[in-house]
């Protein structure tokens, strides 16, 4: 069988943050959250490779890549739950393709180092040497009626800059071919690889006021922000905040009261659309809008979209999870404010969905 090379990156940054849960009765005039801030990522250390073992004794290697600083990609912890994500395209020669990978943990401490019955999907597509397309999937196989024994190991550890360390052994369903491996385990996997910590924190609703720890550049409406994420502990920035509003009753206006704030603190935008750029003047902003900003490494995000239906925010999922630095309409109004930001702000602004 040849052989095989999955990449497991995560989702928006490397490394992890430690998230901080905030009470809404903190105000302004309180004293600042110390922020961690671990060692730089050491690149080289970073990544691994592991191996399938199938059923008739062939193998199948699996490679992690080192990651680079023009990477946005890590590790993810908010509250009790780790999380790597990432689906992005390849191309090569003209060809294209793509790669994605997923794997969580919902009871995550770190206090734990061994995890049972961990879900995890590696998947890439393209084409080999001869022009075929082709298609490759591997999966865990647990808590699938089929395939009951079958069971799988992650231990978890902490290395001393930050970076986690993982170590995947058990059966796994693997597929090389359009069709998924239905469940069914038919190989086992030894993986090993580093991943750098890219954020880590906490998820708090209802917050009435705007909190000391955030950045002080941080927009606000004065208003109820429905679902708030802090990052108080990154490799990549110094902290950031991610803020959520559902609020029906909020407009347009609200994000131009936001988006004059980011332009008072940072200067003009470096990407913007909305209408008071010239862009559809005969438009009446009924579809999203969205502007970002950057100076001496801090940078804001601000953005409108007023086709979201949202739910009530006590039964709606926020995104606390790896994808929530790359979403910027998941919300009717979002703002997020990063400082210290050590990486090109442009590749936060691509990921962005």
């Amino acid at each position: 069988m040849k052989k095989t090379y999955f990449w497991l990156l995560s989702s928006l940054f490397v490394g992890a943050f430690t998230f901080v849960s905030c009470s809404s009765d903190d105000d302004e005039d309180g004293g600042n959250t110390p922020v961690e801030t671990p060692d730089p990522v050491n690149y080289e250390k970073t990544g691994g490779e592991g191996t399938i073992t199938l059923g008739d004794g062939s193998t199948v290697n699996v490679t992690v890549p080192k990651l680079s600083n023009e990477n946005v990609n890590g590790v993810f912890i908010v509250d009790n739950e780790l999380s790597l994500e990432l689906y992005y395209d390849t191309e090569e020669n003209g060809k294209y393709g793509y790669k994605s990978c997923n794997l969580s943990i919902s009871d995550y401490s770190t206090k734990k180092t061994v995890y049972n019955d961990v879900e995890f999907y590696f998947s890439e597509s393209g084409y080999d040497n001869g022009g075929t397309y082709y298609t490759h999937t591997i999966s865990s196989v647990n808590n699938d009626s089929r395939a009951a024994a079958a069971t799988n190991k992650v231990t978890v550890t902490q290395e001393k800059d930050g970076s986690i360390h993982f170590l995947i052994e058990g059966d796994v369903a693997v597929s090389t071919g359009q069709q998924l491996a239905e469940g069914e385990p038919n190989g086992t996997i030894s993986m090993e690889f580093v991943m750098p910590l890219a954020a880590s924190g906490a998820c708090t609703t209802n917050v009435s006021s705007k909190q000391s720890s955030y950045p002080s550049f941080t927009p606000w409406l004065g208003k109820k922000v429905d679902g708030v994420l802090q990052i108080t502990k990154s490799q990549l920035v110094g902290s950031a905040v991610l803020l959520w509003y559902y609020d029906m009753s909020l407009g347009y206006s609200d994000y131009e009261n936001l988006k004059a704030q980011a332009i008072k603190a940072l200067g003009n935008p470096v990407v913007c659309y909305d209408k008071s750029e010239g862009q559809d003047p005969g438009m009446d902003w009924e579809d999203m809008c969205y502007s970002y900003f950057y100076k001496d490494n801090k940078f804001i995000m601000v953005s409108y979209c007023p086709w979201r239906q949202e739910e009530d925010p006590a039964y709606y999922n926020l995104p606390c999870n790896a994808y929530a630095l790359k979403e910027n309409h998941v919300a009717r109004i979002q703002v997020h404010a990063i400082e210290g930001m050590n990486f090109d702000y442009n590749a936060l602004i691509q990921a962005h969905r």
